[in-house]
């Protein structure tokens, strides 16, 4: 209780000093002087204003006047830019391979101030152990963080394993940092049994609180979209079409439109803006960025300039990136806006049409100014536990023999697969089919090895850790030797990506942290995965970025049949399938 009173009294004497400000009592410490203000309330954008900030926060937004100025006052000549919100990120995920820091410095400068991101990318191979250290780590940042709890859904409770007691995640959703749950995926609240139970546990635990559960509903039709709404799911980055998205707003979801490198739904959705619709409930999000976009195309920015360059109205795109973002989350008394009260994130831009960032300030400070970074991330580290999470001594692998009439997972596109029979002795039917190998890297030593088909690899194996909703590593391949290559360069390295060919390794992009996370500088990085991505489409892969459509191969996200160490999963049911009927 004193510790609540000491922070009112605090915030009353900040609230304070802003009324002086604002009454021309007490001179501010920044003005930015002669912008055209976006005022995200009204979507108006407002020649000839000012802004006035003290402690971080904005005391005046309005038209130019005259202001208190002593010594300790800097002056900001806007020259006519235009003046927004901070964007803010609705939904994403940080640890995109990249690490926090380096994602920190080639965010920050495209005028992305706050970040809200799902914290699994650990936590799906050790639990609450992989929470923990990465709440630390972004606390105290130049870029402001917020976070959403991983529910961890997987396909099968085995795979479940690593989640905790749903009593483990209260102290984090107390927290204000802590937005609520992440993305629930429909199909697991639904299930019988202690799958079902634990997230319907851990949703209604958040909305108790007043925190946010968002949603994920790949799929669903109408009427488990219904429910899933009545339970209390707040939010759907998952609408692919204008009609999905519009079916969504009209259930009272906030729609987060994805623009990233997971998918890219932009183009399908924007005609929606020319109805004439209320889309105060309309965001937009990354879902993450992988490094070689990051560099190329930017973050949230680059997604913005998608945005306007498909004719979403200036003042609609801008304020799915602010305002609406933060009403969502209830931020709304903080962020989103520049009206006084609010945290002064402003990004100078030169007109409302053209978004280029010439200035950026955070909570008043500019961290960006004439195309340069003013601030570094704060250095991190995280525990030596995350950098020996895979642990495969003593495996075997199945090695099945292509005969009769098996079962595999065919490809429809870059991420969606479905069931298939394959007839091996027809040899059109059998053409393209590839081992695919699942691999429990966290110590269980049991595997799975099933067929894919319509990869398109021609020669050689390609490994990768990073795999979603799962403890296994994913191997596909040509040749069962190969694959083997390709395991142990894994452990060696202690995860990541590899393609080898035989017993020589080709290509490799090394994530040692959990296995999921480089420690290279971004564009180190991002060369690493162009090569191989490069490599795995000469040796005759098929997708764009084939790597991410071995990690997804596991997720109970996205249908139709996926696979774990304990064989085939149907999404559908959730039953697990052997090679043969």
């Amino acid at each position: 209780m004193m510790r609540n009173l000491i922070n009112l009294g605090e915030e009353g004497g900040r609230s304070g000093r802003l009324m002086d400000v604002a009454r021309q009592k007490t001179p501010p410490e920044t003005v930015i002087q002669n912008g055209t203000l976006f005022n995200a309330f009204t979507g108006e954008f407002l020649p000839g204003q000012s802004l006035w900030i003290s402690d971080g926060r904005i005391a005046y937004a309005g038209p130019d006047t005259d202001y208190l100025r002593d010594e300790g006052t800097s002056v900001i000549d806007a020259e006519g830019m235009t003046l927004l919100p901070g964007l803010i990120d609705s939904h994403t995920h940080i640890l995109m391979r990249s690490g926090l820091e380096e994602f920190i410095r080639y965010v920050l400068p495209g005028g992305t101030t706050t970040v809200v991101t799902e914290l699994i990318e650990f936590a799906s191979f050790v639990g609450m152990l992989g929470i923990e250290p990465l709440v630390r780590a972004m606390k105290n940042q130049p870029l402001r963080f917020y976070y959403t709890l991983p529910p961890l859904c997987a396909l099968t409770p085995a795979q479940e394993n690593p989640a905790p007691d749903n009593a483990a995640y209260l102290p984090y959703l107390l927290e204000q940092d802590c937005l609520g749950v992440g993305e629930i995926y429909w199909s697991n609240l639904f299930l019988e049994g202690r799958q079902g139970i634990r997230v319907q546990e851990l949703a209604q635990m958040a909305l108790r609180l007043g925190k946010r559960v968002e949603g994920h509903t790949a799929g669903a039709p109408v009427k488990s979209l219904q429910a899933y709404a009545g339970f209390g799911f707040s939010s759907d980055h998952e609408p692919i079409t204008a009609t999905e998205a519009l079916e969504r707003l009209r259930l009272g979801f906030w729609v987060l439109i994805r623009q990233g490198s997971i998918r890219k739904e932009l183009t399908e959705i924007a005609g929606l803006f020319r109805e004439k619709l209320d889309f105060r409930r309309m965001a937009l999000c990354t879902d993450a960025v992988d490094p070689q976009e990051l560099l190329e195309e930017g973050y949230l920015d680059g997604s913005l300039r998608s945005a306007l360059k498909l004719g979403i109205p200036p003042a609609q795109a801008y304020q799915m990136v602010t305002i609406n973002v933060a009403e969502h989350f209830g931020l709304d008394s903080k962020l989103g806006s520049l009206s006084p009260g609010k945290a002064a994130d402003v990004v100078l831009i030169p007109s409302p049409e053209e978004y280029d960032p010439r200035r950026i300030l955070i909570n008043g400070r500019t961290v960006f100014a004439e195309g340069k970074t003013l601030v570094e991330p704060r250095p991190v580290e995280f525990p030596d536990s995350l950098f020996s999470t895979i642990d495969i001594s003593g495996y075997q692998l199945e090695e099945p023999r292509k005969t009769g009439r098996l079962r595999a997972m065919e490809l429809v596109n870059r991420l969606v697969t479905r069931e298939k029979t394959i007839d091996f002795g027809n040899p059109e039917e059998a053409d393209g089919v590839l081992y695919c190998v699942a691999l429990d890297r966290t110590g269980g030593r049991q595997s799975f090895t099933g067929f894919l088909q319509g990869f398109g690899l021609k020669q050689g194996a390609c490994g990768t850790t990073s795999c979603w909703d799962t403890v296994d590593m994913i191997c596909v391949g040509a040749d069962m030797a190969s694959i083997r290559t390709v395991i142990e360069r894994l452990r060696e390295i202690g995860g990541g990506a590899v393609f080898a060919v035989g017993e020589t390794v080709v290509a490799e992009c090394p994530l040692p942290l959990c296995g999921v996370v480089s420690l290279a500088p971004l564009k180190t990085l991002a060369g690493q995965m162009r090569n191989l991505d490069e490599a795995l489409r000469n040796a005759g892969a098929r997708w764009e970025k084939p790597v991410l459509t071995l990690d997804t191969l596991t997720t109970a996200s996205i249908p139709h049949l996926r696979i774990t160490h304990e064989g085939y999963v149907r999404l559908r049911d959730r039953k697990i399938l052997p090679l043969g009927d």
